[in-house]
């Protein structure tokens, strides 16, 4: 099992919304300021993520199943980012 389908069987529906829907469009900022924040979901849950000079391990679109939008127009973000250090952990359990 490659670690791109561990990570994606580990962390279910990040990608696409519970319907199908994409999770973000692929498109350019529409907002003004662009990128006024950043999210990502997995297995239900919206998670912070932030802009960074490097992709995390999760979030490397080559391995990771993660993908952020923007929280105005929730177009896709071109770029690098990483979920904060502190960011609640996606899991049902953790949430109790």
């Amino acid at each position: 099992m490659s670690i791109r389908e561990t990570f994606t069987d580990l962390f279910k529906r990040t990608t696409k919304t519970a319907a199908g829907a994409s999770f973000a469009v692929e498109q350019l900022c529409q907002c003004s300021p662009a990128w006024p924040g950043l999210e990502t979901t997995a297995n239900g849950y919206v998670l912070p993520a932030e802009a960074s000079s490097h992709y995390s391990v999760l979030t490397n679109p080559e391995i990771g199943p993660f993908v952020a939008r923007c929280t105005g127009c929730r177009a896709r973000y071109p770029r690098p980012w990483v979920i904060p250090p502190g960011a609640p952990m996606p899991f049902d359990w953790a949430q109790e």
